[in-house]
């Protein structure tokens, strides 16, 4: 525990074996220096540096009546995991009391718990998506094939009958024209259950695609992806661009407007992609309870790839969905994943 006063400087510490504790984690701790720069160590994150000192900042000006963060830092042991708590007290010249308790062994548990929940999470994931390619193959192989001969008949009966029966060449082009839309229809489906444009280009180029895919929809899409970014790992990948699809589809079907917004953040600490829209808006209990899936769809793909979720939205206030996803050492290995095409096409939807 170390006592400050209101101008960030070190009253007191207690328990001064406190740097031998976390294996040198810490630099040494002594009355009169400023512990602004010293509450987080090195090892942790820049980003958990920045809100360690801003909520101490906080506790300190009155801003917020108290503090906590839980971080990992490295130490001459390895990872270990600390909470700390900042609190306001008026003992002499110390104002604030800032302790930290190791919780390593209790995050080790929790991860314990976790992981095969994630597991179940990313085999339900493959499995969809395995679903998905063997459907797209369906429709792109079988009926785009049956859906050809189909309108080459057609065509033949229309040159047949067109000097004979105007009137039945006219009935027969209406119909052609309708196998063509539903060519178009297909094509379209199948394009969205297998993402070709995310295997071949990556997630920029493939959240770009879909502007084009949404606007036969009646949406028009912003779409803002950061200049140079790095591939990420296919199942990263894929769970942003999933999420997205989702997203835009809810858009499509619920929020009663024309018009969304993608963007994707990216720093080295993590990945956030952010859907919103103006719209009608909803209530999260009233959608799941009413047999929606498509926020536990997204929920689960979210905890597959260790990531958070966030829904904001409420009656006519529009609905802004934040994938949020921590970005490890091994997020820019080119991993293979199950949504990869195991065979090329061998029929084109015309």
């Amino acid at each position: 525990m170390v006592l400050i006063d209101r101008q960030g400087n070190v009253v007191a510490t207690y328990n001064n074996d406190w740097t031998t504790q976390t294996a040198g984690a810490f630099e040494v701790i002594s009355p009169g220096m400023n512990f602004s720069e010293k509450c987080c160590p090195e090892s942790a994150l820049p980003a958990v540096r920045r809100k360690a000192r801003a909520g101490l900042d906080d506790v300190l000006n009155g801003r917020i009546s108290s503090f906590g963060i839980d971080y990992e830092c490295s130490t001459r042991l390895g990872r270990i995991y600390l909470r700390m708590t900042v609190t306001p007290i008026d003992c002499g010249d110390a104002s604030v009391a800032v302790a930290y308790t190791d919780i390593t062994d209790l995050k080790v548990s929790k991860q314990r718990d976790f992981e095969p929940l994630q597991q179940f999470a990313r085999r339900m994931i493959a499995a969809q998506e395995e679903e998905r390619q063997r459907i797209s193959r369906e429709i792109h192989d079988d009926l785009g094939n049956r859906i050809a001969l189909i309108s080459l008949s057609v065509s033949e009966a229309m040159r047949e009958v067109s000097a004979d029966c105007p009137s039945s060449a006219s009935d027969l082009g209406k119909i052609l024209e309708g196998i063509a839309d539903l060519s178009t229809a297909l094509r379209k489906l199948s394009h969205r259950l297998l993402p070709a444009p995310l295997r071949c280009l990556g997630i920029c180029a493939a959240l770009k695609g879909l502007q084009e895919g949404f606007k036969m929809d009646g949406i028009r899409l912003d779409v803002v992806v950061p200049r140079d970014m790095p591939r990420l790992r296919d199942e990263l990948e894929l769970c942003l661009f999933r999420v997205a699809q989702e997203c835009l589809q809810n858009i499509s079907k619920h929020s009663g407007v024309d018009s969304a917004r993608i963007v994707l953040d990216y720093t080295a600490e993590r990945i956030r992609l952010t859907v919103s829209d103006a719209g009608r808006g909803f209530r999260q209990s009233e959608a799941i309870q009413n047999g929606g899936l498509g926020l536990l769809s997204m929920k689960e793909r979210a905890l597959s790839i260790g990531g958070s979720l966030t829904v904001n939205t409420s009656r006519d206030r529009g609905t802004e969905v934040c994938l949020t996803v921590p970005i490890s050492e091994n997020a820019l290995k080119a991993e293979r994943f199950h949504y990869v095409s195991r065979r090329a096409p061998t029929a084109r939807l015309t």
